[in-house]
C-alpha cells in the first residue's frame, strides 16, 4: 500500500439486547500481533448515546515504547489487512468479552487516512454468551433481539396450553366421579324393587291361603243345615244342633269379620302394589334419562379427549418451531467463533477449487470435450493465524491498492487421479427429496462421500431439511470416493 498515513478512524455503533443504545460504555480497541501471536491494546473509548468515533493518529517519527503503532503502520504499508476487535473493559472478568471483530475499511489516500468501521453490533444477554476457552462472545452483528423475543412469546403460550390441559383433565376426573355415583344409586334402586316383589309374591300366597279355608268352611255348614233339615222329627237333637248352628253361626260371623279384614288388607296390599308399579315406572323412567345423560357425558367425553389431542398437536407443533429457533440460534453462534471472517484457510480454499473442477468434469461428460490438468494462479497474502495457513484472496480492485511485496503467487496443478477406478454397471443414485441421514446412508451405500449445503429458500413444496439438488447429477458415472454436493432446504426464518 503505497500511501503515507496520518491517522486511523474507528467508528462503529453499539446496541443492548433489547435494542436500546448503550451510554457510558467502556471499551478497548486492540490488534492482533501475528509476530507474538496475541492481542495488543491500542486504545481506549466511551461509547455515548450508542456511538463511537475514536481517531488514532501515526507521527513520522514513532518511538521505540510505541512498537504497536509501529507494527499496524507497517503491515498497511506492506499491503496487509490488519485484525482489529472491540472488546468491554471489565477488570473483574477473567476472559475478555469480544463484542465485535468483522469490519470494513475505506481507505482516503488525499486525505490520508484508513477508515474502521464495525458497523451496528448488539450485546448478548448472559445466557446467550458463548465461551471459546479463549475469551467470550458477547456482541453480535445480527439484530438477534427480535428471534429472542419470539422464543420467549412461544414458551408463554406453551405454558398456557399445558395449564388448559391440566384443568381439562380435573373436568374428565369429575365426571368420572358422577358417573360412578349414578352407577351406586342405580344398583340401589333395583335392589329395593326386588325386595318389594318378593314380599308382594309372599302376601298373594297367603290371600289364597285363607280364601281356600273360608270355601271349605261355608261348604262343611251347608251340608250341615241339610242334614238338620232332614231330620225334623228329632226335635231334641234339632234343639240341639241348632244351638251348635247358633255356636257356629257366632264362629261363622268371627269368619266373616276376618274375611273383611282379609279383603281390607288386600286393598291395602293391592293399593301399595298399584303404588309400587307407579315407583317402579317412574324409577325406570329415571334410568332411561340416567342412561340419556351417561351417553350425553360420553359423547362429551370424547368431544373433550379430541379438544385435548388437537391441543396436543399445537403443543408438538410449537416444540418443533422452539427446536428449529434454537437450531438457527446456536448456527448464528457458530458464526461468531472466528476472529477473522474475511479470510480463508489453505485448506478450505483448495478443496472448494476441487470440488468446482469435478462439477465442471462431469457436466462435460456427454459432451466432445472434456478436462485435462487444469493450473491456476491465484494472487493472495499469506499470514500464519491461529488454525495454520490463511490465505487473503485479492480481487483486482484490491490488488491495485497493496504493496506488490505483499502479494504471493500461489500456483496450483490438477491433474486426473489414475488410481481411481469406475464402478462397473454402477449409476449415480437419485437422491432428490431425501433428508440429509437418509441421503449419507444411501451414498455410503456406493462408497461416495456427502458434503452438505443448507440453501434458505421460500419455496411452498419443499419441506425443511429435504434435498431439492445434487452433483453430479443421477444416473450419471459413479467414481469410487467421490464427492457428492447435496443441497438441503432451509426455512427463511
Amino acid at each position: 500500500m503505497d500511501i503515507e498515513l496520518d491517522f486511523i478512524q474507528f467508528q462503529g455503533q453499539l446496541f443492548d439486547s433489547k435494542n436500546t443504545p448503550v451510554s457510558e460504555f467502556k471499551i478497548a480497541i486492540q490488534f492482533y500481533n501475528a509476530n507474538i501471536y496475541d492481542w495488543i491494546t491500542l486504545t481506549t473509548s466511551v461509547i455515548q448515546e450508542g456511538k463511537f468515533n475514536h481517531k488514532i493518529e501515526i507521527p513520522d517519527r514513532i518511538s521505540t515504547t510505541n512498537q504497536t503503532i509501529r507494527i499496524v503502520r507497517e503491515v498497511l504499508q506492506e499491503g496487509g489487512v490488519p485484525s482489529f476487535r472491540i472488546i468491554k473493559i471489565d477488570e473483574e472478568q477473567e476472559l475478555t468479552e469480544v463484542i465485535a471483530s468483522s469490519f470494513n475499511i475505506v481507505i482516503q489516500k488525499e486525505k490520508a487516512f484508513i477508515l474502521i468501521d464495525f458497523g451496528i453490533n448488539w450485546l448478548l444477554d448472559e445466557v446467550l454468551k458463548t465461551n471459546v476457552k479463549t475469551h467470550i462472545i458477547s456482541g453480535t452483528p445480527l439484530p438477534i433481539f427480535n428471534l429472542i423475543s419470539k422464543i420467549s412469546n412461544l414458551e408463554i403460550h406453551n405454558k398456557t396450553l399445558g395449564r388448559e390441559i391440566i384443568a381439562l383433565q380435573k373436568n374428565v376426573d369429575n365426571y368420572e366421579v358422577i358417573q360412578e355415583e349414578f352407577i351406586t344409586e342405580i344398583t340401589e334402586l333395583k335392589k329395593q324393587i326386588e325386595e318389594k316383589e318378593i314380599l308382594l309374591r309372599e302376601l298373594n300366597v297367603s290371600v289364597n291361603e285363607l280364601n281356600s279355608k273360608l270355601q271349605e268352611e261355608i261348604e262343611n255348614k251347608k251340608t250341615l243345615i241339610d242334614a238338620i233339615t232332614a231330620s225334623e222329627g228329632q226335635n231334641l237333637e234339632f234343639q240341639n244342633r241348632i244351638k251348635e248352628l247358633e255356636l257356629k253361626s257366632e264362629e261363622s260371623e268371627i269368619l266373616q269379620k276376618k274375611i273383611e279384614e282379609l279383603e281390607s288388607q288386600l286393598q291395602i296390599q293391592q293399593k301399595e302394589n298399584e303404588e309400587l308399579i307407579a315407583e317402579r315406572e317412574a324409577f325406570l323412567l329415571s334410568v332411561s334419562k340416567l342412561h340419556t345423560d351417561i351417553r350425553d357425558y360420553k359423547n362429551l367425553l370424547v368431544a373433550k379427549d379430541t379438544d385435548i389431542e388437537r391441543k396436543q398437536i399445537v403443543i408438538t407443533n410449537l416444540e418443533e418451531e422452539i427446536q428449529k429457533l434454537s437450531k438457527e440460534l446456536e448456527e448464528l453462534k457458530a458464526f461468531h467463533q472466528t476472529d477473522q471472517p474475511n479470510k480463508l484457510s489453505a485448506s478450505k480454499v483448495y478443496g472448494s477449487i476441487v470440488n468446482d473442477v469435478i462439477k465442471a468434469d462431469e457436466e462435460l461428460i456427454n459432451s466432445k470435450f472434456k478436462l485435462a490438468n487444469v493450473s491456476l494462479n491465484l494472487k493472495t497474502t499469506v499470514e500464519k493465524g491461529p488454525e495454520g495457513t490463511v490465505l487473503g484472496l485479492l480481487d483486482f480492485e484490491t490488488a491495485k491498492v497493496i504493496n506488490g511485496a505483499a502479494i504471493s503467487d500461489i500456483s496450483i496443478d490438477i491433474v486426473p487421479n489414475q488410481n481411481l477406478t469406475t464402478t462397473i454397471g454402477e449409476k449415480m443414485p437419485n437422491i432428490l427429496g431425501l433428508t440429509e441421514t437418509a441421503t449419507r446412508k444411501k451414498l455410503l451405500e456406493y462408497g461416495l462421500k456427502l458434503d452438505v449445503i443448507y440453501h434458505p429458500t421460500n419455496d411452498e413444496n419443499l419441506i425443511e431439511g429435504q434435498s431439492f439438488k445434487q452433483s453430479p447429477a443421477p444416473n450419471t458415472t459413479i467414481v469410487e470416493g467421490q464427492e457428492v454436493v447435496v443441497i438441503f432446504a432451509k426455512s427463511l426464518n
